[in-house]
């Protein structure tokens, strides 16, 4: 049997009146077992013959499904055999319920025993008005009224309710659906005046001046180019045509921003003429959903991209600086020689020497002075300033608020002001309080053009380094909104704030906390010190720990000649037939399109939009590969994978199921986790990609999360480069919040140096979980304690920082707070972190998060030096992401095309589905390695438990990823196509 701590997988079949005939021995016994005291209650002689069998029937269906068994259809010869056997019975072919019963009576009374039995009632009135109710509430985030139904026959079989036929469910999931769409068209008519809605979708639909003859929407649905100031001039005059058009003042707070986006997408994925030709109703609804969407997605471009080209413009004068210093090294090496010449000349006098100098030295000759981050800021504003001038212009039509006194404000103020009354220079005698210490020499130059440049370079940077702080945001934004809009109100904080710390499993108390994290720190310090007396550490003369490489354990040749013998016995593989075998065992492909596909055509449309998404190749090319399939099948599928939640649901199906397999717990138990970015290759002309430095190609980070038991749970497109602990906290958070209440919860990440800091080890320990750090560097190796607090005498050679725990209780209300907003939704953990970086300095949030990270890494750090054990395991599981990356690059291993991965939603597909590409192989090796397992254990082959332990599913050199793409769908067609509804014969 699978793990109980893991029903996702077992909860397949709910919904389903019928089964398909490919289903496994495997799955049968895991499913649709019967336990001894089932087995007893069906004893003859209140069950006979084979009504018995049929009892059995009506009671392990309805125990899987929630539903009666379809009288008509077939049953599984699989699971008749398996029923017949365990109670004793003789085989039996026959095919259907109604042939296990000779009167309808029988039947329903045998419906009425199992539903007693399982303990499951039927739906009543009472009943059927809280199924409306939850219906209306889960209508606000579903995609679809498919996705609704599904939604909505777990809600029934989670509280032990019989489900009602199909039909009836999905008119009531239509009626919530349609309910959503009224209310928020209500919406609409309050909060939009009807005549900007005209005046939007008569500009909308009109054509754009310019070549092409394209109407202003398809300008507005072009994803932006490549990155520089043209692309962010592009940004900026959509956002003035849609401030034009009033957008900005739409109020659209009450329809749930999931809804928006949804409705939105319907508009990108069809042409304007298909949506010019929708009812007026259902094209007002769209329309204003996407014109206010996309306010919010350009806002949050235009900020991204005005920050990087301030980054590349700092880049590009750092440059300037660094070559300026080599060149002025090769000329004072010279001027050195000349003067070691005239010094040592005997021929010259004192008086000529000294001559001879003042010549090679002029007086009036610049000094070298100031920081090599003085001589950027000066190379900033010298030569840099009217780019730096176009940026701020463009940017100019951002609403940036935040508190008055704030400096970039100020000097966003003076700037502004100084521009309307058309001066060219900065006023003499200026308080430059405002600006940072750094700016104050350029700011109070004389040449005053020179500063008002120097204010300007000022300013972008301070606007720059205060939104990504949170302590400026911009009005209509959906990443950089303030403070208010994310976190918790005052008064809800106030009302709520005991109850949520204690479902937090935390204390209000700061006092009680930090009480057991010092106690903790002592102790490790305390094991420390002993490991350094029994010799077991070192620590260095800068006082830094010093320990040995962990040591490789040696490969069994036991194992190496079992993973031979078990890949040759499964044997080669199409990557197709994996995609189908797979989806036949969990089905993923109706997780996809909301419902099972209704044809073959349908099916692999599906599968080659997750080929053309998950791996180098592009609809055309996916096409060419599948023989009977067109580019806009694949096109149309492609947009659909773009749905909200359909990708992650599916990956889910394939983890519960690859978890399912017995060996999987010899790999791990599911509570532990490591996380690592790879890098897919991109042009340069992708406005979020980077350069990655060790491979000198420009690329995308998918950023990975991958179990101990080897499935990837998570996964998101990230900024190569940029520091990785936002990612790596959110993956293990948004796993956690998404796991039944009896599934496992992860309990460690672990992570490399990118992926960690203070503040992120803190808001990781607060939400339940610990952040483990591989560091590199030794000097990162750094121990902290309290104030007043000294360590042991045998560590006083320990380079030791000092914690202030002032700041941890002046800021540990707002921190839990900010704890409870992330539980509760409101933002993410990694825009909770984002916030808390760097530039966030100054604020009592991030002094708390950073100082309590600063202890909680010391404890850290005392276990990973003084447990061989903890270390061990903790790169156990890093080698393991790094192996995984192998089989990564098998799958994608060209580069995302040139016109692809613009709109963040199709980066976010072309991430998920390459993730779930990769665990199709991993839960099919997995499956295969299972059936060799269990085939040499009945042969008693000889085969241990921890040989296995060291043969991972990640092989895949058995399988053919190129060619000619073929599924093999008919002996999985039942359980992949839906089934077309049998037409009773009509009595004459």
């Amino acid at each position: 049997m699978g793990r109980t701590s893991l029903p996702g997988f077992y909860l397949r079949f709910v919904g389903s009146d019928t089964l398909p005939k490919s289903l496994s021995r495997r799955e049968v016994e895991e499913c649709f077992g019967l336990s001894a005291e089932d087995i007893h209650e069906l004893r003859p002689p209140r069950f006979r013959g084979t009504a018995r069998l049929g009892a059995a029937v009506q009671l392990v269906m309805l125990r899987a499904t929630g539903r009666h068994p379809d009288a008509l259809s077939g049953l599984p010869p699989v699971l008749l055999r398996h029923l017949t056997s365990t109670l004793g019975m003789s085989a039996t072919d026959i095919a259907s319920v109604t042939s296990l019963y000779k009167d309808r009576a029988t039947r329903f009374e045998h419906q009425l025993w199992a539903r007693q039995r399982v303990g499951f009632a039927v739906v009543d009135d009472t009943t059927k008005a809280l199924l409306a109710d939850a219906l209306r509430e889960l209508a606000t985030t579903a995609v679809s009224v498919n996705d609704l139904v599904h939604q909505s026959e777990h809600w029934l079989f989670d509280r032990r309710l019989v489900l009602p036929g199909d039909r009836n469910l999905r008119d009531m999931a239509r009626t919530a659906f349609a309910d959503q769409e009224n209310a928020a068209l209500e919406t609409i008519r309050i909060g939009v005046p009807r005549e900007h809605i005209h005046r939007a979708l008569l500009h909308t639909f009109s054509k754009r001046s310019g070549p092409g003859g394209h109407t202003v929407l398809d300008w507005l649905r072009t994803p932006p180019g490549k990155h520089g100031q043209l692309t962010l001039s592009e940004v900026t005059k959509k956002i003035e045509c849609l401030k034009a058009l009033h957008v900005h003042e739409w109020k659209l707070s009450a329809i749930a921003l999931n809804r928006l986006k949804a409705y939105s997408q319907e508009v990108v994925n069809r042409t304007p003429s298909a949506t010019k030709n929708l009812s007026p109703e259902q094209r007002e609804l769209e329309m204003v959903s996407f014109l206010h969407v996309t306010l919010l997605e350009q806002t949050d471009l235009a900020a991204e991209m005005g920050a990087r080209r301030l980054t590349d413009l700092y880049r590009k004068a750092s440059g300037k600086v660094l070559k300026k210093q080599a060149d002025s090294s090769v000329d004072l090496r010279a001027e050195r020689v000349e003067l070691k010449e005239v010094l040592y000349d005997k021929k010259l006098t004192a008086e000529q020497i000294v001559a001879a100098m003042r010549k090679l030295v002029p007086q009036n000759e610049p000094d070298f002075a100031g920081t090599r981050a003085q001589l950027v800021r000066e190379a900033l504003v010298k030569e840099e300033a009217p780019r730096v001038s176009a940026l701020l212009n463009s940017l100019g039509i951002l609403e940036i608020r935040g508190e008055a006194s704030d400096k970039a404000l100020r000097q966003l103020k003076l700037l502004r002001d100084l521009a309307k009354r058309g001066a060219t220079s900065l006023p003499e005698g200026l308080d430059v309080s405002f600006a940072d210490p750094g700016w104050h020499l350029l700011l109070q130059s004389p040449d005053r053009k020179l500063a008002l440049a120097a204010l300007k370079v000022s300013a972008a940077t301070a606007l720059r380094k205060a939104i990504k702080g949170g302590k400026l945001w911009l009005a209509h934004s959906g990443r950089h909104r303030s403070r208010a809009d994310q976190l918790m109100s005052e008064p809800e904080w106030a009302q709520k704030n005991m109850s949520l710390i204690r479902a937090l499993s935390l204390t209000d108390d700061p006092y009680k906390f930090l009480e057991r994290v010092l106690e903790r720190v002592d102790a490790g310090l305390a094991q420390l010190a002993k490991a350094v007396e029994e010799g077991a550490l070192t620590i260095d003369n800068q006082g830094h720990i010093s320990i040995a490489p962990i040591q490789a354990l040696e490969v069994e040749p036991q194992v190496t000649k079992t993973r031979e013998s078990m890949f040759n016995m499964i044997g080669g593989a199409q990557f197709g037939n994996m995609l189908v075998e797979i989806d036949a065992k969990t089905r993923f492909s109706q997780a996809l399109l909301g419902r099972m596909a209704k044809d073959i055509g349908e099916l692999k449309a599906v599968y080659g939009a997750l080929y053309a998404h998950g791996t180098e190749n592009n609809a055309k090319g996916v096409c060419a590969m599948i023989p009977g399939l067109q580019v806009s099948q694949i096109t149309m599928a492609m947009r659909a994978l773009e749905a909200s939640g359909r990708l992650r649901e599916a990956n889910t199906r394939i983890i519960d199921f690859q978890q399912s397999m017995p060996i999987a717990m010899l790999w791990g138990q599911g509570d532990k986790a490591s996380s690592d970015s790879m890098t897919l290759d991109t042009s340069r002309h992708l406005h979020s990609a980077r350069m990655e430095y060790r491979r000198k190609q420009h690329g995308v980070g998918i950023y990975v999360h991958m179990l101990d038991t080897w499935a990837l749970f998570h996964d998101q497109p990230i900024v190569i480069n940029d520091r990785q602990a936002a990612p790596a906290v959110h993956g293990v958070e948004a796993h956690n919040c998404t796991r039944r209440e009896d599934q496992i919860r992860l309990s460690l990440l672990a992570v490399d140096t990118h992926g960690y800091t203070n503040a992120a080890m803190a808001i990781a320990k607060l939400l339940g979980f610990d952040l483990c750090v591989r560091l590199r560097q030794l000097s990162e190796r750094k121990m902290f304690m309290a104030w007043g607090d000294a360590p042991p005498e045998s560590l006083e050679r320990l380079v030791v920082g000092k914690v202030s725990l002032r700041k941890i209780r002046a800021g540990w209300m707002e921190l839990l707070r900010l704890i409870a907003s992330i539980r509760q939704g409101r933002l993410t953990a990694a825009e909770a972190i984002a916030r808390l970086g760097s530039a966030a300095r100054g604020d009592p949030v991030h002094a708390a998060a950073d100082e309590l990270g600063k202890l909680l890494r010391t404890v850290f750090l005392c276990d990973y030096f003084t447990i061989p054990e903890f270390r061990r395991e903790m790169h156990a599981l890093l080698n393991r992401g790094e192996s995984i990356h192998q089989l990564q690059r098998a799958v994608y291993h060209g580069r995302v095309g040139v016109s692809r991965g613009r709109r963040a939603d199709e980066l976010r597909t072309i991430s998920t589905s390459h993730t779930l590409l990769t665990n199709v192989v991993i839960a099919w090796n997995t499956m295969k390695m299972q059936d060799v397992v269990d085939r040499w254990k009945a042969i008693k082959h000889p085969i241990e438990d921890h040989w296995i332990r060291r043969i991972g599913p990640v092989h895949f050199e058995h399988v053919n990823f190129k060619g000619t793409i073929t599924f093999e769908i008919d002996s999985y067609a039942d359980a992949l196509i839906q089934r077309q509804p049998k037409l009773r014969a009509r009595r004459v």
